[in-house]
């Protein structure tokens, strides 16, 4: 079994899509670096950017059932409003670090 912790980040839809394409690339280049850093004791892998509080809670559902997945890292870009995260984080059985910009 391959433990990694997985990187999500949350925004929303009003950026637009140029914008989210952009904010996917900048989470990938950050997974990638911590990654290469040899920092990290277990991998970073990058899932996706979430937009929505049903997002939030699909990804946090998809944690929960990877045996893999040992805890979750969310960066919060620019507004990704806290009344979204709350159902996907009540539902979440696994540790998580939360970051803010």
């Amino acid at each position: 079994m391959s433990r990694e912790v997985w990187f999500v980040t949350g925004s929303q839809h009003l950026y637009g899509p140029a914008v989210l394409n952009t904010v996917a690339a900048n989470s990938q280049q950050m997974v990638d670096g911590l990654n290469a850093s040899k920092a990290l004791p277990l991998p970073l892998q990058y899932k996706t950017v979430v937009k929505s509080s049903s997002e939030i809670y699909s990804i946090c559902q998809q944690a929960n059932a990877d045996d893999n997945c040992i805890g979750l890292v969310f960066w919060c870009h620019t507004f990704s409003p806290a009344k979204m995260w709350i159902g996907g984080l009540n539902a979440l059985t696994k540790p998580f670090m939360q970051l803010h910009t």
